[in-house]
């Protein structure tokens, strides 16, 4: 009896015809299994990037912007800034060409405003970092970068017997130029509020902690994070074809509106965020910032009707995490991010400073709270925070019509006027 059942059975079990094709990293996340633990570790095979040079230039928070020099108003000049998904064009790593790429702020139904300037720049250099570091881990390591008000260094230690074993070799690393690369994003809004200047001459303090900048910056890190763990870095042209490719899928995940959308969106806040009276680069263009400085980062949404009627139907606003610890360990104890000031020493910053002097990442809540302080005294005790509503409506301007339209620019279906 049981030989006959036997056969049965073999009849039918399933037999392969072929080799299948398996992703060893799909595998080794069902596993919980770092995907290069079992795999040989070459640090001539992680592909070289340049050092990231200069942050690109883009947009003020607003629309329609003008522009004066001193007290004189430029005339004809208006930079409009918004741009509809579709719009954005091909990445290209450390600035690459601005007329092809061009950035400008696009507006999310769960991610609120993006500066995609900011985006870029923050992944390119997560990606760079977590380079450098993937080749010399677990030894100790220093990566300096360009000065940007001042000297600016990543210090990690020797790590301790066992991360990279338990967390794997490019995690690791990724884990660590992410945290890093937003202490120096961060450093970045720091420097301009106190009056740094990348073009002597020409104000960046209207930009600094602007309502948009954080969450673009820890975007950008997160998109670079994930193409440097899905592997899509082996060289500079399949990292800007990936970086554009991973950028668009994002813009749709999040809900990106078109740009009469966008445009509605920001009129919306136009005397609550942003004051259309101003001109670039008046301090007090943008009458909102953004210092929260800790993880996890939520967006600032717009709370116009219209606006939230034309995001009818999306997911929950996404919260973005940069994480802070490595399994148990606080990246803190692994790692620093040093500031080191030389001749630019701004009178007004909150610590005490010399040439010479360092602060680090440990500094900034108490810079940032100086700053919260400070910035209630010009724009009153609320201006780090969203607001509920529109603070006015602004004279002599049109409804503008809402219409949603999917990221390749199609129209859908719904529509609706932009104004309460």
């Amino acid at each position: 009896m049981l030989a006959p059942l036997a056969l049965a059975i073999t009849a039918c079990a399933p037999t392969w015809k072929a080799p299948l094709v398996v992703d060893s990293r799909e595998v080794a996340r069902a596993l919980h299994d770092p995907a290069d633990v079992a795999t040989d570790f070459d640090p001539a095979s992680v592909p070289v990037f340049d050092p990231p040079q200069k942050l690109r230039p883009c947009c003020a928070f607003g629309q329609d912007l003008r522009a004066e020099v001193g007290p004189v108003p430029v005339p004809l000049y208006k930079n409009e800034n918004i741009r509809a998904p579709e719009d954005i064009g091909p990445h290209g790593y450390d600035k690459g060409d601005a007329t092809r790429e061009r950035n400008g702020l696009v507006y999310t139904c769960r991610g609120g405003f993006l500066d995609i300037a900011h985006v870029r720049d923050t992944a390119d250099r997560t990606l760079f970092l977590a380079l450098q570091l993937v080749r010399r881990l677990p030894e100790a390591a220093t990566v300096e970068w360009p000065e940007e008000g001042t000297k600016r260094r990543v210090v990690v230690k020797a790590l301790p017997p066992g991360i990279i074993e338990r967390h794997g070799r490019w995690k690791t690393a990724v884990t660590l130029a992410s945290w890093a690369v937003y202490q120096l994003s961060t450093w970045h809004e720091v420097v301009t509020w106190y009056g740094f200047e990348s073009v002597p001459g020409v104000s960046e303090r209207l930009s600094s902690f602007s309502p948009e900048d954080v969450y673009s910056n820890v975007l950008g890190i997160n998109l670079a994070a994930g193409l440097v763990l899905d592997g899509e870095i082996r060289s500079r042209e399949e990292y800007d074809l990936a970086m554009q490719a991973w950028i668009r899928e994002a813009l749709r995940r999040l809900g990106a509106l078109p740009k009469d959308g966008a445009r509605a969106a920001m009129q919306a806040v136009d005397g609550l965020w942003w004051d259309s009276k101003k001109r670039v680069p008046e301090f007090t263009l943008v009458t909102r910032r953004y210092i929260h400085t800790e993880s996890p980062v939520a967006a600032w949404l717009v709370q116009d009707p219209a606006v939230r009627e034309a995001c009818e139907g999306q997911p929950p606003p996404l919260p973005l995490v940069i994480d802070h610890r490595l399994g148990d360990r606080e990246i803190s104890e692994l790692a620093a991010v040093e500031f080191e000031f030389g001749t630019w020493l701004p009178k007004n910053f909150p610590l005490p400073i010399a040439e010479g002097t360092t602060v680090t990442q440990a500094d900034i809540p108490a810079i940032a709270a100086a700053i919260r302080s400070e910035g209630a005294q010009v724009f009153g005790p609320d201006f780090d925070e969203p607001g509920e509503g529109r603070a006015d409506k602004p004279a002599g301007r049109e409804k503008e019509k809402i219409v949603r339209r999917d990221v390749t620019g199609r129209r859908r279906a719904a529509t609706t006027s932009a104004g309460p």
